[in-house]
């Protein structure tokens, strides 16, 4: 939707800031205001040279032109009842720290499912539409993350599947 292309257009924007910071060798010409009310850091270190070819870097740079001609979409992420950019694990008023869900990595804010490892938690939403298409697509690769999430975690929730 459209808060995946406000994201897409900010972070893709700030990719290319980043790219013309590794080439300047300073990180002083970034603008960090699209990134307030998040925990995404500002101090970052830079590569010696960026890691994608310069045809890639210029598709990026087309589309991000491309984007922010079209006025349809808004500089701004999307924020949660935190008032706070909905990713963050760290909410920008008051400090409080979420943990990350397993599936999404976004905070988990309420309606979790825990696993057995203190810790580890879901968002009952993300794990329940991980689990259907587990079973759905009988990927074996989809298998393998739900083993290895076990493992990780100390086994499956018991309520390993809930529509609440």
């Amino acid at each position: 939707g459209i808060n995946a292309e406000n994201m897409a257009f900010i972070f893709l924007n700030r990719f290319l800031d980043l790219t013309d910071a590794i080439e300047e060798g300073s990180l002083d010409a970034l603008d960090h205001s699209d990134f307030q009310n998040t925990d995404i850091p500002f101090e970052v270190p830079l590569p010696a040279k960026p890691h994608i070819s310069e045809d890639q870097r210029e598709e990026i740079r087309d589309w991000v032109l491309t984007v922010s001609m079209d006025q349809r979409l808004e500089q701004v992420l999307p924020q949660d009842e935190r008032d706070t950019y909905e990713a963050s694990l760290v909410a920008a008023s008051t400090g409080v720290h979420s943990l990350p869900c397993l599936i999404t990595g976004y905070p988990v804010l309420r309606n979790k499912v825990e696993f057995k490892c203190p810790g580890k938690e879901a968002n009952k939403e993300s794990w329940n539409k991980f689990l259907m298409a587990v079973k759905m697509s009988h990927s074996p690769p989809c298998q393998d993350v739900l083993k290895f999430i076990s493992q990780w975690c100390g086994g499956l929730p018991s309520t390993s599947f809930s529509f609440q």
